[in-house]
């Protein structure tokens, strides 16, 4: 190589150099000023990304903003944002932001520590400006969907968020939110949903308001335990539970479910102001359950924690309500609760811890043995080793009583006073 040769490539690779340099303190230049532009103040919603092994403090407002803008779609289009609720191919499409996930899951702790798991979720969202972003939610099984309107305004502690599904047929809902129910199937579902939610973030506390009209089931097979035989330990030598009268039976509509021969097996209100409520942290947990859901929890669906199985109780109450009638639902709750050191049932109830009939103990029994439903091996502890019962939770359930007139419920509440169980 002539020595005109070696001078020009030296040159071209010293250039190559600079350039290179030059780039490289660019996007450095520029990549510090998005960090500094990303800086969160003080009061600001943040968010940790990690920058190889160093996590950074950014502002959430900004990384929303900074990802809806048009200069931002070649950095986002076809990346793969791995969440914890499933791996999201991020597409832009126009002013539109796509992200796509499969198979994918929602984590709600209210409803227990198991996710609600979809096979296919699809977001759709854009820019409206001033911090408004609108777009819609599909959550899909195998053959239905359900499609959610969402709108979201940012201000720089959080995001308002807004969801609403329009009328929507519950078997879709069914097959979508329960795909991996047992009863998938099996399960005939008829009725309409639809729904508004609205919550803060990142506070994460969400309020709905459900419509729910015409919701029927049927395909369980619930008219076998018209005729179902008690488990050997729920057996008394009473016989079956369908002759237990008096007083008990009020006692436990009162205090566990007032509106029992009114409403369809469920009631919306309770259940949802459950939710809300155990959505707080360290809140202790509270059911929104009828005696129907709880006889459906005894009988078949057991009681673990988990959206699948509030489904699955839901469904069962429903066609419980239509094949057994109040009257046996109520009666073989009677015949199957729990009701501590392996009691069962509310005729060897009384006569284990009131040596009496379930049909023969007065008001003031009735209404102490069916306070014992709600942690009942903690009440009866207290009990007898503290020698004290709930006379305010047991005057509450004598002041629902229903049939019971004044002079009855003035003298339950005097003999309330002192009485003890033993």
């Amino acid at each position: 190589m002539s020595l005109k040769s070696r001078t020009w490539l030296r040159r071209a690779l010293f250039g190559t150099s600079l350039l290179l340099c030059a780039g490289a303190v660019f996007m450095a230049v520029v990549f510090g000023i998005a960090l500094h532009a990303l800086k969160p103040a003080p009061d600001e919603w943040r968010t940790t990304v990690h920058l190889g092994p160093w996590p950074v403090e950014l502002s959430m407002p900004g990384l929303i903003r900074w990802a809806a803008h048009p200069l931002a779609a070649p950095l986002l289009d076809g990346r793969v944002l791995r969440t914890r609720f499933g791996r999201w191919q991020l597409q832009r499409n126009g002013h539109d932001l796509h992200a796509a996930c499969a198979p994918c899951r929602m984590h709600l702790p209210s409803l227990g520590p198991a996710p609600l798991q979809f096979a296919r979720a699809h977001l759709r969202a854009s820019h409206e400006g001033a911090g408004r972003f609108a777009g819609t939610l599909t959550l899909a099984g195998d053959a239905h969907e359900l499609t959610l309107n969402l709108t979201a305004q940012l201000d720089r502690r959080g995001a308002d968020l807004r969801l609403a599904m329009p009328p929507t047929a519950m078997a879709s809902v069914v097959q979508v939110l329960g795909h991996d129910l047992p009863e998938a199937a099996t399960a005939q579902v008829g009725g309409m949903l639809a729904f508004t939610a609205s919550a803060r973030w990142p506070e994460g506390v969400w309020q709905a308001k459900p419509l729910l009209r015409d919701f029927t089931v049927s395909g369980l097979g619930t008219e076998r335990l018209l005729d179902a035989q008690l488990p050997p330990a729920c057996r008394t030598s009473a016989g079956d539970a369908a002759a237990l009268t008096g007083w008990l039976p009020r006692a436990l509509i009162a205090a566990e479910d007032a509106r029992f021969y009114e409403h369809p097996g469920y009631e919306l209100d309770p259940m949802l102001a459950a939710w809300q409520h155990n959505q707080r942290d360290g809140a202790p947990l509270r059911g929104g359950s009828t005696l129907t859901q709880q006889l459906a929890k005894i009988t078949i669906t057991g009681d673990d924690r988990s959206a699948t199985r509030k489904l699955r109780e839901l469904l069962y109450a429903v066609e419980m309500e239509r094949t057994l009638g109040k009257a046996r639902i109520l009666q073989l709750y009677l015949a199957l609760a729990p009701w501590g050191d392996g009691v069962c049932g509310a005729e060897r109830a009384a006569q284990v811890y009131l040596g009496k009939s379930a049909s023969k103990i007065g008001p003031v029994s009735s209404a102490w043995l069916v306070s014992l439903l709600r942690n009942p091996e903690a009440q009866l502890q207290r009990a007898v080793r503290a020698r004290e019962i709930d006379r305010d939770r047991i005057k509450q359930i004598v002041a629902g009583m229903r049939p019971m007139s004044a002079s009855q419920r003035t003298l339950a509440n005097e003999q309330l006073l002192e009485w003890m169980p033993w």
